[in-house]
């Protein structure tokens, strides 16, 4: 009956689920962890916490001075995943959506910038839900070597809210609403390869978005790429036990890429780029049933197109539990 419990969590899911800019991608769906193919042998939930603050105003890869804009993001993500079979795995992924921006840049005749605070304001409810498979295409495994390759394709739903509204009683830009008002599809791909304490992985998550809206404004996000690499290193134990507690330590990279935005069909100038991160990190397993993560991602590197609001850091925690 366990192997059914999933089955019921995603139910609920979808039933709850209907009760200038910013690089901010707080839809990224990689959250699942720092190795997403750890999960591939099991059935089970996971909880996790999204933190992310922009407050560096880029123009291209150069840093600009700030007249004081900022915005931060929490997500709560409730994610149910079920084995149909060894190799193919369904996802259903729940995000719970808080944000608050101090108002939106402007751009003066002389290229300084001001801060209008007529657009600050929050929103805060349900996102949009997505739906997914992962299919493990390749699986080959040694006595001390696993490697495992998989894709991954989706449907992201507009189940979210796009009514919230500025302290100006006019709507909030699209990035920060709850949902997107637009159903994006999604295709990706995960690796994974462990050779006894040492293991790396990486994925990729594009999304082809379709036409939303935020209020009574059409609006089109840009084609995404998302990208992370990972080196994973088991400090405890020495020697392999599943009944023993294990503490990883891990590295990586990872990086969000966009195209410009549209609004009401015409191209927002200030939108799209790329922005890559430096992320350490740490993963505890406990038995069999619990795995437990926590990563640090420091923006390093952005390339934004005009002049936007760039992302500074995110902090990803997550609460796995296999049936």
């Amino acid at each position: 009956m366990k192997r059914y419990v999933i089955l019921v969590l995603v139910i609920s899911c979808s039933l709850l689920s209907f009760s200038k800019r910013s690089m901010a991608c707080d839809f990224c769906l990689l959250s699942q962890g720092i190795s997403p193919l750890d999960t591939m042998k099991g059935d089970g939930i996971k909880i996790s916490e999204r933190y992310t603050v922009l407050d560096k105003v880029y123009q291209g890869t150069s840093e600009k001075s700030n007249p004081g804009a900022k915005e931060v993001h929490w997500t709560t993500e409730l994610t149910g995943f079920y084995g149909v079979t060894p190799d193919f795995m369904l996802l259903a992924v729940l995000p719970y959506k808080n944000g608050k921006t101090s108002g939106e840049l402007a751009q003066n005749a002389d290229t300084s910038l001001d801060l209008e605070t007529g657009g600050a304001g929050r929103a805060s409810g349900l996102g949009d839900m997505a739906f997914m498979g992962r299919y493990s295409f390749l699986k080959k495994e040694t006595a001390d070597t696993t490697t495992i390759m998989a894709e991954m394709f989706g449907v992201k739903l507009a189940t979210g809210s796009t009514n919230a509204k500025s302290n100006s009683n006019e709507f909030l830009d699209s990035h920060l609403q709850a949902g997107t008002g637009s159903t994006d599809y999604l295709f990706g791909l995960s690796f994974s390869h462990s050779l006894k304490r040492f293991s790396i992985s990486a994925n990729m998550l594009g999304t082809v978005a379709t036409e939303g809206k935020f209020g009574d404004t059409k609006h089109t996000f840009g084609n995404a790429l998302n990208y992370d690499a990972n080196g994973k290193y088991r400090v405890h134990p020495r020697e392999f036990d599943p009944q023993q507690p294990q503490v990883f330590l891990a590295l990586g990279f990872n990086g969000e890429a966009r195209q410009r935005e549209k609004i009401e069909g015409a191209t927002v100038p200030d939108s799209g780029g790329n922005t890559v991160y430096l992320s350490p990190g740490m993963q505890l397993v406990l038995a069999t049933s619990w795995i437990v993560d926590l990563s640090y991602q420091q923006a390093v590197y952005h390339q934004l197109n005009g002049t936007q609001l760039g992302e500074t850091y995110k902090i990803i925690s997550g609460v796995t539990y296999l049936f």
